[in-house]
């Protein structure tokens, strides 16, 4: 009998969590699905398959331990056991069948384990663990608009051995960096297990106008010198291909903000919120003034000086 922590590259001591990580990784290299038409990776995935049924059972594991493979007339890599079958039992020097009792039937149960039941062998039956799909990423562009409004891409992913077609939902209010989790349209599992997860990490192409910092959207909005010492309005772009018209208050510095309520990127954490707009003020100076104008500005400077960072 083989060395079943051998077979899985595992310690004697290896914990459960171990012995099942190292079949899972075995068994994805070996199984025959992956592997079709190889004879030796067919038996090698039987030998693991056998290996992990004993040794992820503690019951069987408990027996492999104390026995190993002790077999009538052979010595195991683990037992210090040697029958002998023309005498009466270990070193017996009497002579007659051995009645074994119940280390018979321990015995007997050790030949049987790992989902190996009588007359199976001749079948190469083997009782085979779930092993689960890998997930798989992918990466996805898409526009600013199609990030706060949500979208809908068709995609083509390779499960398996096949190419699926998609059509995947991109959810409104996701961000440059966002994952995107697709249930069970990872890789497929073996021998029952479940299929992984796609995740679509999704990259944001920048917008000529607006930029988002969290659910806010900004945009820079151009103000005569007029609006920004007299006040006034203007008229301000938002997402949604609308306008807003917004009130300028006599003062208004370059750089100062004003919010937009409710006209920011909705909220993937709070169904129905949004955040907000700001709208960034960029005074914007006369250019190709006459001569006459220029004067009334070099008078208004003379006359009503004043310090900006007061």
């Amino acid at each position: 009998m083989k060395d079943y922590y051998q077979v899985l590259g595992v310690s004697r001591t290896a914990s459960e969590d171990e012995i099942k990580k190292a079949y899972r990784r075995l068994a994805k290299q070996h199984h025959p699905d992956v592997n079709k038409g190889d004879s030796k990776a067919e038996e090698r995935f039987k030998e693991i398959s056998e290996a992990y049924n004993v040794l992820s059972d503690s019951d069987q594991r408990k027996k492999y331990d104390m026995f190993g493979g002790a077999a009538p007339g052979a010595g195991g890599p683990g037992g210090g056991y040697q029958w002998n079958w023309s005498q009466g039992g270990p070193n017996s020097s009497g002579g007659g069948q051995p009645d074994f009792g119940d280390l018979g039937d321990l015995f007997g149960d050790l030949f049987n384990m790992g989902g190996v039941r009588r007359g199976a062998h001749a079948r190469g039956f083997h009782r085979e663990a779930p092993v689960d799909g890998q997930d798989t990423y992918a990466d996805i562009d898409i526009s600013f608009e199609d990030a706060i409004n949500g979208t809908e891409q068709k995609l083509s992913i390779k499960r398996g051995d096949k190419v699926e077609k998609l059509n995947v939902k991109i959810p409104a209010g996701v961000d440059n960096g966002s994952k995107v989790r697709i249930p069970g349209k990872g890789q497929p599992g073996f021998g029952g297990g479940s299929s992984g997860d796609l995740y679509l990490r999704v990259h944001v192409k920048p917008h000529p106008s607006f930029w988002r910092e969290g659910v806010d959207i900004y945009i820079e909005t151009p103000i005569t010198i007029y609006d920004s010492v007299l006040g006034g309005s203007v008229e301000v772009s938002t997402l949604d291909g609308g306008h807003a018209k917004m009130k300028i208050p006599a003062g208004t510095a370059s750089g100062q903000k004003f919010r937009i309520s409710g006209k920011g990127a909705p909220m993937l954490d709070k169904k129905g919120k949004h955040g907000d707009q700001f709208v960034v003020i960029k005074i914007v100076p006369p250019k190709n003034l006459s001569g006459d104008e220029h004067k009334i500005f070099e008078s208004l400077a003379k006359e009503h000086s004043y310090v900006p960072k007061e």
